[in-house]
């Protein structure tokens, strides 16, 4: 049986929370809350929850990682030709994996989590960082960058209708139209004939195996947020980050050494090329993924998966100022659709 996420009610205005701190226990089962010396890592854990609450605008923390997706992608994108997407993915999620451990043993109290819960955020980092991403290579090189986008786009669709059946999430109907609409305007984005995105060699007709490996990859990524949602309501987001970081490395490390060509791009992945993989790792992967898993645990599957699709907005300001490319009249339209869509997700 899949973990349950209990539902959360937001705090009158000027009224406290009378429930514990989200994704921890309370404070008398952990002395360690008023006790404890105060380290660098203690004092960042303690700066974090104060703003760690789910009234704290959730929906906030998806739009903030999308953002820092976008950053990082764009910083991403020179070291990926050079050594490969599933190379740089492993980098991330080994160098990710490790820090989120290292900061929640650095700090008393935060260790693992429960053997079952641990178990569950494992599988979600295979299934949505790993597994997911392959697909979604695949789904590129066999029908393009933007068949291939558009397809993944039905992730969030995918994860508001699985998650009434594992969570009881029924959304109301100004949700799915919120989400229609973010979907209709990213949609628009990555089909601007002016927006120059990066193109693959590969049949560009709609493949069978391409359509079929796209569709997996909205699965995969729908499947990562929601094995993820349950054990969110009870382990701190700092181990919870550092286990599925880590499950995705070993996967990816895995099936990299199982074929030759992926052997021959690790051995691309020199102490040389750190450098330039250390900012994009430390924003989209280490904080983006922090601010992710805490808009999963607070915010309905279906909206969080929908917030968190819109990369491909907060990255249009990137490539024209930063990498000159163009931007046409269906991406200014779809970026004004995308922010019409998240108010109306906000107001909901």
């Amino acid at each position: 049986m899949l973990p349950t996420a209990t539902g959360r009610r937001r705090p009158a205005p000027g009224r406290p929370s009378a429930s514990p701190e989200p994704g921890s226990a309370c404070k008398r089962s952990r002395p360690w809350a008023s006790t404890s010396p105060t380290t660098p890592c203690r004092r960042i854990h303690d700066r974090l929850r104060r703003i760690d609450h789910p009234g704290d605008r959730p929906v906030l923390s998806c739009l903030i990682a999308a953002a820092l997706w976008a950053v990082a992608l764009s910083l991403f994108r020179d070291p990926i030709r050079r050594i490969g997407t599933d190379t740089v993915n492993l980098f991330k999620c080994t160098v990710g994996g490790t820090v989120f451990l290292a900061a929640a043993w650095s700090i008393p109290g935060t260790g693992l989590p429960a053997t079952g819960d641990s178990t569950w955020l494992a599988l979600s980092g295979v299934v949505g960082m790993a597994v997911g991403d392959v697909l979604l290579f695949v789904a590129v090189r066999e029908i393009g960058v933007q068949r291939a986008l558009i397809l993944f786009n039905a992730a969030p669709v995918i994860t508001g209708l699985a998650a009434i059946g594992i969570y009881g999430e029924h959304l109301t109907a100004l949700n799915w139209l919120g989400i229609a609409v973010i979907l209709a305007g990213i949609t628009l984005v990555e089909t601007d004939p002016l927006r120059g995105s990066v193109s693959f060699e590969g049949q560009q007709g709609l493949a069978f195996w391409g359509v079929l490996a796209g569709l997996g990859a909205a699965a995969g990524q729908s499947a990562g947020i929601l094995l993820a949602r349950g054990p969110l309501q009870r382990v701190d987001l700092l181990p919870a980050s550092g286990l599925r970081l880590s499950a995705a490395a070993v996967a990816l490390a895995a099936f990299m050494l199982l074929h030759r060509q992926g052997r021959q791009r690790l051995r691309r992945l020199r102490p040389a090329s750190w450098p330039r993989l250390a900012l994009p790792t430390l924003l989209g992967t280490v904080i983006a993924i922090y601010f992710m898993m805490r808009g999963i645990r607070d915010v309905p599957a279906g909206i969080a998966a929908a917030l968190l699709a819109t990369t491909p907005i907060f990255a249009l300001p990137i490539t024209r100022f930063f990498l000159a490319e163009g931007i046409g009249p269906r991406s200014v339209a779809g970026t004004l659709l995308s922010v019409a869509g998240v108010i109306l997700l906000g107001a909901s």
